[in-house]
């Protein structure tokens, strides 16, 4: 495997925080590191064999980046790594378009997460709530289900 190195075509300038709560900051902070500046033109993002995210680039088959989830909770804080040997690596196709269109919705499709800021991602009427982000609509399903809490008493 080659070394990746053109151009990942994310335009930086769209996925910027003041676009809306839509997009990452941390990962925004991450991208365009003032000492990573390459970042922003050579991240693409791949997920593993278990389904892990991970953002960087490849240099001969290693990952040079970090687990997408560790780069949304540190930001710039989160350094790169080379990771060797990682199982099933293959890039997310489409990705950043993606990321561009929808926000952290394209990390996140299932919608079971909760990202900081993202208190303002629905919009809840009833039992229904539509994704601000995204569009996508849900329905709450309550599931009854009971617990036997067991103590022990003195006779």
């Amino acid at each position: 495997m080659e070394t990746i190195s053109e151009h990942n075509g994310l335009d930086i300038a769209l996925i910027h925080p003041n676009k809306g709560a839509m997009y990452s900051p941390n990962l925004y902070k991450w991208l365009t590191s003032p000492s990573r500046k390459h970042r922003a033109w050579t991240s693409r993002v791949y997920k593993d064999r278990e389904g892990t995210l991970w953002v960087g680039m490849l240099d001969l088959g290693d990952l040079i980046g970090q687990r997408l989830m560790y780069v949304l909770c540190n930001g710039a804080k989160a350094e790169s790594a080379a990771w060797c040997g990682l199982k099933g690596l293959s890039e997310v196709d489409g990705f950043w378009k993606r990321y561009i269109e929808v926000g952290r919705c394209a990390i996140d499709p299932a919608h079971r997460e909760f990202f900081v800021g993202g208190d303002t991602r629905y919009k809840i009427d009833g039992d229904l709530r539509t994704c601000l982000w995204c569009g996508a609509t849900h329905k709450r399903i309550l599931t009854p289900r009971t617990v036997m809490d067991e103590t022990w008493e003195s006779l």
